[in-house]
């Protein structure tokens, strides 16, 4: 008898994970809705062209 108690017990701790889970998962950002955040690292600045480095005359060691 007291291995039936054991495996209810079981199986109540399974749908207790089960209804969090899915409580967490509504929490949740919904695929396809448009988010308030950009995505990446915030608003991206473009990077300075590259210049061409003086050469450098002498001798190289």
């Amino acid at each position: 008898m007291l291995d039936v108690v054991y495996l209810v017990a079981i199986l109540a701790l399974f749908a207790l994970v089960a209804l969090i889970a899915q409580g967490v998962e509504k929490l949740g950002p919904q695929p396809g809705a448009p988010s308030a955040r950009t995505p990446g690292r915030g608003p991206q600045t473009p990077a300075p062209a590259p210049t061409a480095a003086p050469e450098r005359g002498g001798d190289s060691a």
